[in-house]
């Protein structure tokens, strides 16, 4: 039964919920405030606010016991966030997400932060997501674009869903809050084809072309000329490897010596490097499906080989200044390469060809560094090679993501196999 203690003009119900693991009481409890008189103007007798509170009382005590009466009427949202943080996102969250999160958590707090979490109903939510759109850049022209939005938008409602599976709040208010352009567009799979492929792995055995322009010096004129520079042996093998396995850029910057198996053809993937919080880190690989076993061609293994052989001879060249440890990609002084060093060569071996290639030669899009890992996976795909396969390779959690990622090549697919049903039934 709730206990009624009176205090002024005001009752304190309070309901008994037991006792917790450290023998401690567990209670909740309300403040009631009886209007002192009736509809007509007379004053209230002590019995009749008396009575009132405990028909308060009555009903409080069965909103706790049957969970009704949740924690999130009283929580501020910047409590919350501290919790939310500590008890979930630093446990479960990939550095470079909570870095995303703990940003936006930051915006929220200063928006929003005092509020009960209890009352971020869904027309509050969504006038503050208008706004949102509307917001203006920092110093430069423009608002935040519709991807910023959704990205904010997503940490606040993966917030709240948590709020409703630890008891806070009854629902989700986020769900019944619309984004300005609806979904965010399918981004476009930018990869090469077969021939452009072949191309590319061609192109990483000529040199690269560097042209210096003409400058004038004092007491002189410098003519322009050109100077060559070979691409070397660890980038090669690093665009071989993306090509030829679809792996993270990630997780190929991350590879060590002992994750190449030369003896079985084997590439172990356990783990990636990415950068948050402006410090490059190697954590878990992506999903748990990401961690395999994938097999290389004897060609790929011979240019590991080949690098293996060059990395050992320059680390004995330069002595004390080694600084590294096993990985396979390194900076000059042994450590691990930096994230930006593949994508920067790729782009300058892309512009390289098209520079210089021979009349009629077919030109080569300037697709992104990713756009390796696709082609690895539409080649496969072109070949018929079964989904559960390819997103295998790819470390795909499921193969539905293989299929909704490549959607538009498995149609061509079904488009061919049914040509292909024609010939052979109708001919």
């Amino acid at each position: 039964m709730a206990s009624i203690k009176k205090r002024g003009s005001s009752y304190l119900v309070t309901v008994s919920l037991g006792r917790d693991s450290q023998y401690r009481k567990i209670t909740k409890s309300a403040t009631f405030r009886p209007d002192p008189v009736t509809a007509r103007g007379h004053r209230k007798t002590e019995k009749s606010l008396l009575k009132e509170a405990e028909a308060f009382a009555a009903e409080f005590e069965k909103k706790v016991k049957t969970g009704q009466i949740l924690d999130g009427e009283k929580l501020t949202f910047e409590l919350y966030a501290g919790k939310y943080l500590k008890e979930y996102a630093e446990v479960f969250q990939a550095p470079r997400t909570l870095e995303s999160t703990r940003a936006a958590i930051k915006i929220f707090t200063h928006d929003f932060g005092h509020m009960p979490i209890g009352n971020l109903n869904p027309l509050f939510l969504q006038e503050y997501v208008n706004a949102m759109t509307r917001t203006p850049l920092r110093g430069k022209p423009g608002v935040l674009s519709p991807g910023t939005v959704r990205r904010r938008t997503a940490v606040l409602s993966a917030m709240l869903s948590q709020a409703v599976r630890w008891n806070l709040i009854p629902s989700n208010p986020m769900d019944r809050v619309q984004i300005q352009g609806g979904a965010a567009p399918e981004p476009k799979t930018m990869c090469f084809n077969q021939e452009q492929a072949e191309i590319f792995l061609k192109a990483l055995d000529n040199p690269l072309i560097y042209e210096y322009g003409a400058r004038s010096r004092a007491g002189g004129h410098v003519q322009g000329y050109q100077s060559e520079h070979q691409i070397s042996l660890q980038l090669k093998l690093f665009f071989y490897l993306a090509m030829f396995t679809g792996c993270r850029r990630g997780e190929l910057i991350a590879l060590t010596w002992p994750d190449i198996d030369f003896n079985s053809c084997s590439l172990s993937v356990t783990k990636s490097c990415c950068r948050a919080d402006g410090q490059t880190i190697i954590k878990e690989t992506k999903t748990k499906g990401s961690t395999r076993i994938l097999a290389l061609p004897k060609a790929v293994l011979e240019i590991a080989l080949q690098w293996k052989t060059q990395q050992l001879r320059y680390r004995l060249a330069i002595g004390t200044q080694w600084a590294g440890d096993d990985s396979v990609f390194i900076r000059w002084d042994g450590s691990r390469m930096g994230l930006d060093t593949p994508y920067q060569a790729f782009r300058r071996i892309i512009k390289n060809y098209n520079a210089n290639r021979a009349p009629g030669a077919p030109e080569l899009p300037e697709i992104p560094l990713h756009g390796l890992r696709h082609t690895a996976a539409t080649l496969l795909i072109s070949r018929g090679v079964d989904v559960r396969t390819v997103s295998g390779r790819l470390g795909h959690a499921s193969t539905s993501t293989t299929m909704n990622i490549y959607a538009e090549f498995l149609k061509e697919m079904d488009r061919g196999a049914s040509d292909e049903l024609e010939k052979m039934l109708l001919p």
